[in-house]
Order: C-alpha cells, then sequence, then structure tokens
C-alpha cells in the first residue's frame, strides 16, 4: 500500500442512515487500498465481521441532499448525536387567534 494514501477517516465513529428511518453504528477500522476502508457495524451481542466501504458510498446522499454517513472523532460525540437524534421533539402550539380583552 501507498504510504502517501492520505488517511483521514481510520479511527473515527460513524452513524449510517438507512432508508426505513433507522440507523447503525460502528467505526472505521483502516485504510485497506485507496479509497477504500474496512469498517466494522455494531453488533447486538456479536462483534460483526469487517465490511469494505469505498469512499464514493460514504459520500453518497438522498434526493433531499442529505448524507447518510455521519462521522464523529470519539465515541461520545457520536453518542451524543444519537441521543440528540432519538430526543422525542415536543410541538410547539401557536395560536392564530388573538385574546380579547
Amino acid at each position: 500500500m501507498n504510504d502517501s494514501i492520505l488517511d483521514t477517516l481510520t479511527g473515527m465513529y460513524f452513524t449510517l442512515d438507512a432508508a426505513d428511518g433507522t440507523y447503525g453504528t460502528g467505526q472505521v477500522i483502516r485504510l485497506a487500498t485507496d479509497g477504500v476502508y474496512l469498517v466494522r457495524f455494531d453488533g447486538n451481542e456479536v462483534t460483526l465481521p469487517l465490511e469494505l466501504v469505498s469512499i464514493g458510498e460514504m459520500l453518497e446522499t438522498t434526493e433531499e441532499e442529505y448524507r447518510l454517513w455521519r462521522f464523529f472523532d470519539t465515541i461520545e460525540e457520536r453518542d451524543k448525536w444519537i441521543e440528540w437524534l432519538d430526543a422525542p421533539s415536543t410541538p410547539r402550539v401557536i395560536t392564530l387567534v388573538r385574546p380579547t380583552k
């Protein structure tokens, strides 16, 4: 492997959005070859095997231009994102009728 290849993703944690509104999590393990990384998705009870993922796959977006992959330097940053993502939203009610005096 060429040592001059810029490797900026090894060790980073990620979330990967799915079309059904769910998401997967994992970590980028290492650069396999130019533009391809070995990643490990988090499993429930067992460690899942490594998968090869290209930079092109990591850069894919939805039709609305939302990125499917999000990267985080630490697991704590990723957990904060997931906590915010999973938090129930509280709708704000605005009345359109002016109160009478």
